[in-house]
């Protein structure tokens, strides 16, 4: 199968130059999407570190609250994940991290190994980047199709038939860490209530390394 990838433009995703949103859309020969990802962007310098991005962004509807309070250390992720993940920490450039906030494969294009096509071209295409997250949980607990604005996305996301054709947790973290992401454990202890969704973390290299 030929397949094709669109990166959309990507957006200012709130009131930050450096916190873009991004549409990705993988096609099939015929132009039709059969793969979707949406991602978002932000940039950290040693002038805008961790701490400082999230309480920029703490006004904002953001999901950057958990990783950049939990796993972050200035511009680059705390030294432990560094290590496992075989980044090397940066003390001086800004540093661009990936948060994956959805990505899907039509059901009938599933178990052909498109999902990790779609993230190894999302960082052959961010290769800057210093890590990808995901918050991952079931698509059809946070995504109703009928209530996109975007036409486009609103026929995609009828097509995945969400709400039948659903993904197990189990699926999930199989996906993941099958495609070079390692799962960061939070102390609970450290939380008001328990997270509704696992974090999963990669690197570029990790993912460009992950089984096909």
């Amino acid at each position: 199968m030929n397949l094709t990838v669109d990166f959309r433009k990507p957006e200012i995703a709130g009131a930050f130059d450096w916190q873009l949103c991004q549409e990705i859309n993988v096609k099939n020969e015929q132009g039709d999407i059969i793969a979707k990802a949406e991602i978002e962007l932000i940039t950290l310098n040693k002038h805008r570190d961790a701490v400082g991005s999230y309480t920029l962004l703490a006004n904002e509807d953001t999901d950057w609250e958990i990783p950049l309070n939990l796993y972050f250390k200035g511009q680059n992720l705390e030294q432990g994940l560094c290590e496992q993940l075989s980044i090397t920490a940066e003390t001086k450039k800004a540093k661009t991290h990936i948060l994956l906030e959805a990505i899907s494969v039509l059901p009938q294009y599933r178990k052909q190994a498109i999902g990790q096509y779609l993230l190894k071209e999302i960082v052959k295409h961010h290769q800057k980047a210093q890590s990808i997250t995901v918050l991952s949980m079931p698509m059809h607990l946070f995504v109703d199709a009928d209530e996109c604005e975007d036409e486009g996305i609103k026929a995609y996301y009828q097509a995945a038939d969400l709400q039948t054709e659903k993904v197990a947790i189990d699926d999930l973290t199989h996906f993941f860490t099958k495609s070079g992401f390692v799962e960061f454990t939070v102390d609970e202890s450290l939380l008001a209530e328990p997270l509704p969704y696992q974090i999963f973390v990669a690197s570029p290299q990790s993912i460009l390394k992950g089984s096909t």
